[in-house]
């Protein structure tokens, strides 16, 4: 009995040791984390709030969705632009991948009534890369504003504009041909800055317009390890009309760029999964929250331009704010449609894939499809495919390894 005892307290006291041993781990770990859970109790908004309050102080939203392939953003746009708030404010929506010259297409698309989606077929098969634009969520917004824009007067309607290149495919007719015409991309960004300022006026008279885009269209000051400026439509906008744009990102996987021999991409958390873990905390509510001055903001820069970056960039240096939709995990990549790949565009697609890719890289995509003729592989390659969870978010970090890092750090 009295062993028994001993033994009891002697374990009592052994596991006080250990729990008095583990408060400071605890503790660093919980101050790690406050201060990003302080910042969004302060700061942290309501997502399509966030955005209609801002337009009234901003006359261009750019909106980064991060991967073109996630739905979530595209939810997102068709939820504010259905809100009456957003809508009696904005008259214009510019999308990136919808090229200028194909304006007739979407125009006449949201005159058709009934409603005629067949219209918008050349604005999806013409794209700049040339084998078409498949990704539903971009059907689905198109059909949202159509619906909308029926139940409001005339003047008061949004108006869709593809600011993209122009795309000529008909005009390529040699690899010669190609190579000329992707050298015309090079000033793809200013182009594109180009045709939205001419559309609001250079922000002369108040119109307002959003601009959806990506990643590498959106960032508003990144700087190379030069200390100059990587000029692309969100920095032409907040260099040269300070005060009228707002660069806004979707928080989703970001692209890791490591330097090896030959450099390795991957996507992963940001900040080893901290930011994700603050809004865990809170419940993974929707949340806009401000880049400026805060801990989001100040986090170190990540992305397609982190192996030649100035010191000291940021991700206030990228964007303005900051959209939380829900939990990496749970995203999903977009379905892809098989509509826009009519018989007569397959036949101009077995073209176009003679001038875009060699007999070798065809002869390898044959082989990787399982088939004999560029016939089957244009069949193949692009038929219907179902939403699914988004590949890139399948095989991240867990959303606590911050923890383990800052023990590695000690």
């Amino acid at each position: 009995m009295v062993r028994n005892i001993k033994t009891y307290f002697l374990m009592s006291f052994l596991l006080i040791i250990v729990t008095v041993i583990n408060i400071p781990a605890r503790n660093r770990v919980e101050d790690r984390l406050q201060p990003y859970i302080e910042a969004i109790e302060a700061e942290g908004e309501e997502p399509i709030d966030f955005v209609i309050n801002k337009l009234d102080e901003v006359d261009l939203i750019i909106f980064d969705d991060a991967l073109h392939t996630a739905v979530e953003p595209f939810e997102f746009y068709q939820e504010v632009i259905k809100t009456p708030s957003f809508y009696k404010k904005v008259k214009k929506v510019f999308i990136e991948t919808a090229s200028v010259n194909k304006q007739q297409h979407i125009d006449a698309y949201f005159q058709s009534e009934p409603e005629n989606r067949e219209l918008l077929y050349p604005v999806f098969q013409d794209d700049i890369n040339g084998t078409g634009w498949p990704m539903k969520t971009y059907f689905d917004l198109f059909h949202t504003i159509y619906v909308l824009n029926r139940s409001l007067p005339e003047k008061q309607r949004l108006e869709v504009i593809g600011v993209d290149n122009p795309t000529y495919w008909s005009e390529i007719k040699t690899k010669r041909d190609l190579e000329l015409f992707q050298k015309t991309l090079s000033s793809r960004d200013f182009s594109m800055y180009k045709m939205i300022a001419v559309e609001l006026n250079y922000f002369e008279d108040g119109t307002k317009g959003i601009f959806l885009t990506n990643t590498r269209h959106a960032y508003k000051g990144i700087k190379n390890s030069k200390n100059k400026f990587y000029w692309n439509t969100g920095t032409f906008f907040h260099q040269w009309h300070p005060g009228k744009t707002y660069s806004i990102h979707f928080h989703s996987v970001y692209l890791f760029i490591e330097k090896n021999e030959k450099p390795a991409i991957k996507f992963d958390r940001i900040a080893d999964g901290i930011w994700d873990s603050a809004f865990e905390a809170l419940g993974n509510n929707p949340i806009a929250i401000s880049l400026k001055k805060n801990v989001f903001g100040n986090e170190e820069y990540i992305g397609n331009h982190m192996l030649n970056v100035a010191p000291n960039q940021t991700m206030y240096d990228a964007y303005d704010a900051l959209i939380f939709l829900g939990p990496l995990e749970n995203m999903r990549k977009t379905a892809m449609v098989d509509f826009i790949y009519t018989d007569k565009y397959k036949i101009e697609l077995q073209r176009r894939g003679r001038i875009l890719y060699s007999d070798k890289e065809i002869k390898q995509m044959m082989k990787k499809h399982g088939v004999d003729s560029l016939t089957e592989l244009i069949d193949k390659a692009y038929a219907a495919e179902p939403e699914i969870l988004l590949p890139q978010a399948q095989s991240i970090q867990p959303i606590d390894a911050w923890k383990t890092k800052d023990d590695e750090d000690d």
